[in-house]
């Protein structure tokens, strides 16, 4: 496989063991990502303007195993942190933990924009 990996979000590692080289899967894989993480970072927007704590917590839980996979720095803490404390966190203070993972999701998207942009 002679993908370039030009990321500095991300880390494929996992996506690069799981798919033993193969083209196809590793499109597969990020395609899925390209298609739901989007979606799942404009839900957790909504939640967290209109301050649904449960919510933002479901959010972050469902997305956590494809962040895990794609390896994506200093969000696995945040989220695990979220979590345990979403319901006694001060809400300003839960925003801006949210706010960080956000941006973070942002460079992770751009990153695997790229890697689909150049490669596929």
């Amino acid at each position: 496989m002679n993908i370039q990996w030009n990321t500095t979000h991300i880390n494929l590692k996992e996506l690069i063991k799981i798919s033993r080289g193969d083209r196809d899967i590793s499109y597969k894989y990020l395609q899925q990502f390209k298609e739901l993480i989007p979606k799942r970072t404009e839900s957790l927007k909504k939640s967290l303007k209109s301050e649904d704590r449960k919510m933002v917590r479901q959010i972050l839980h469902q997305m956590s195993p494809q962040l895990q996979f794609f390896g994506i720095k200093d969000i696995t803490k945040s989220i695990r942190r979220l979590e345990l404390e979403y319901e006694t966190m001060p809400i300003a203070e839960l925003t801006e933990l949210v706010q960080n993972i956000l941006v973070k999701l942002d460079f992770a998207i751009k990153d695997v924009n790229l890697i689909l942009e150049e490669n596929y």
